[in-house]
């Protein structure tokens, strides 16, 4: 079957890799994408694309008002074959959760010894995973609680990223854990705040910083602490959004002599995993 994905951003690059073979091309509106390259496929308009003949076009965009738009597109442009959403697999599936759980299996399991902990927590939603996955471990939850500050957002981006996740607070998130007696909430800018840690190790870690700063100074923290047999799930590693993540951790893989496996989910997450000589 030939498959088209219509959305060369972080969504159509990510789903394209969950097919059996690669697509025949990414479909895109915007003019600026349009007659690039994406790897070895081109990214095309829908009436190029056609030339191509598809079986199958996915719409690989999140906001599903605009999937509602393009699939009208589709229709309207009278393409003959499937026309399927990404909003169909992530009601489904959902791969970043899929692999904390078999990951906090493992580590169960294996009785690796160690506290969990989450750096980058917003509203709370994978801490709420990682409190059901661990209950009885203690749970550290380290954000600042109020979104990005200024500096940092500038720093990074030059002050073209607005979204600074400040719509959360403590309470929200305590209030949607599972087990809120086992979390310690540590709020501040990190890595001043993880001052406010006790030496302890970790068994799981997940860092969901965003910025590249926070991703590489998560990582120095948090890896020397690790136990053996413990796992840090670092989120946005083959994001597009968020390009310094992955400059971030392959410097430190490089520094360390780590390695790590990138996963499949929409996100761009990865795994390092700490093994003892």
């Amino acid at each position: 079957m030939k498959t088209a994905v219509f959305g060369a951003g972080q969504a159509g690059t990510m789903a394209s890799r969950w097919l059996p073979a690669p697509p025949v091309c990414y479909l895109d509106n915007h003019p600026a994408m349009q007659n690039s390259m994406l790897g070895k496929v081109p990214v095309l308009s829908l009436e190029e694309g056609l030339n191509l003949h598809p079986d199958l076009i996915l719409i690989a965009v999140l906001n599903e008002e605009a999937q509602a738009s393009i699939r009208a597109q589709i229709e309207a442009s009278g393409f003959p074959g499937r026309i399927e959403t990404i909003s169909a697999f992530r009601r489904l599936q959902d791969l970043r959760l899929a692999e904390l759980r078999l990951i906090a299996e493992q580590i169960q399991d294996r009785k690796v010894p160690g506290d969990v902990a989450e750096l980058g927590v917003y509203q709370g939603a994978f801490a709420r995973e990682i409190s059901r996955c661990f209950p009885d471990r203690k749970l550290y939850l380290l954000d600042t609680f109020e979104g990005f500050p200024e500096s940092d957002l500038n720093q990074e981006t030059g002050g073209t990223f607005r979204n600074d996740f400040s719509d959360t607070s403590e309470e929200l998130v305590r209030n949607v854990l599972p087990h809120p007696e086992q979390a310690v909430f540590v709020k501040g800018h990190f890595p001043e705040s993880a001052a406010e840690l006790p030496e302890t190790v970790y068994a799981f870690v997940s860092l969901d910083p965003d910025l590249s700063a926070g991703a590489r100074a998560g990582l120095e923290y948090f890896w020397p602490r690790l136990s053996d047999g413990g796992v840090i799930l670092l989120h946005d590693y083959t994001s597009m959004q968020y390009p310094g993540v992955r400059e971030a951790a392959d410097r430190f893989c490089r520094d360390h002599g780590v390695y790590l496996i990138p996963l499949a989910d929409l996100h761009g997450s990865a795994v390092l995993l700490k093994q003892g000589i």
